[in-house]
């Protein structure tokens, strides 16, 4: 198990993260989301030791960051997203996967089965300096793959990357899971992490706004644009605005007879609606306006 323990980190008078307490699980998925400089890079580098918070520790699986011995084997269990930059451009993508898979002992992970299921093979063996940058960042994921570590941090793993790569990607990410991996991962695709993580951090004013459990939610909403008819016809009823004018109606809280009644009376106005959980995206808007 991973953990932060009363974790503080200020830049001046700028705290980024102030008593953050969080315990994370192998084999979950963990997304990170707030708006650019409110913590979600700053959290990774705290966990990898890039930085040093002036309260608190971090803590795997029995071992803090207390000297050397112990930094050198906490980064053993974990690997973060390397930068486009880190990247050697007179190196082939294949010396990048072997190198670290070499740094991290991998042995049980072929380098040769990394490439195939990224669909790499038709330019993993040119130099990178001829990559674009979408090639550039699934070289990237792909390096922490051959480092088959126990503890993965991505951060923005899929910018820069069309439908087609993310959804590949995606797919890794879940094998990834089923092989008890713990993935934390800072995102901007809402709705792409939405399909996979366990669960959602929303972090801001350096605290963690929502710990949402992304698998068990199970609140269903009404949802429609706001409107004066549309208010009108929930003046009755509990409901939320969104700052993107979207209504949110808690169905728990309706009982049959009235919610059908409702229905009745925004189809008979040509009030369009849904009737769904509420996803990353809202949740986003309702803490960020």
């Amino acid at each position: 198990m991973l953990e932060l323990k009363d974790v503080r980190l200020a830049f001046g008078k700028n705290v980024v993260l102030d008593d953050i307490n969080l315990k994370f699980k192998q084999g979950e998925i963990v997304g990170l989301v707030a708006p650019n400089g409110t913590g979600k890079s700053t959290l990774i580098n705290v966990i990898l030791h890039n930085l040093t918070p002036q309260k608190g520790f971090v803590e795997y699986e029995g071992t803090r960051y207390q000297s050397q011995k112990d930094t050198i084997k906490l980064h053993q269990q974990i690997c973060s997203f390397p930068e486009q930059s880190d990247l050697f451009p007179f190196m082939t993508g294949r010396d990048h996967l072997n190198l670290y898979a070499d740094l991290w002992h991998n042995s049980a992970k072929p380098v040769d089965q990394i490439i195939a299921d990224l669909q790499m093979k038709s330019y993993v063996d040119r130099k990178v300096q001829t990559y674009s940058l979408g090639m550039k960042q699934r070289l990237c994921f792909a390096m922490v793959v051959a480092a088959d570590s126990p503890v993965m941090l991505l951060d923005e793993v899929m910018n820069g990357l069309d439908p087609q790569n993310v959804a590949l990607i995606s797919q890794i990410l879940l094998k990834l899971k089923e092989e008890k991996k713990l993935i934390i991962m800072a995102s901007h695709l809402l709705s792409n992490l939405q399909q996979y993580a366990d669960r959602v951090l929303f972090m801001g004013k350096g605290h963690i706004i929502e710990d949402l459990d992304n698998k068990k939610q199970k609140k269903r909403y009404l949802k429609m644009q706001s409107s004066p008819e549309a208010t009108q016809l929930l003046s009755d009823y509990h409901y939320e605005t969104l700052p993107n004018n979207l209504l949110l109606v808690p169905l728990a809280e309706i009982t049959p007879d009235k919610l059908t009644q409702l229905l009745a009376n925004l189809v008979q106005v040509d009030i369009q609606y849904s009737v769904e959980r509420i996803d990353i995206e809202d949740l986003f808007n309702k803490f960020y306006n």
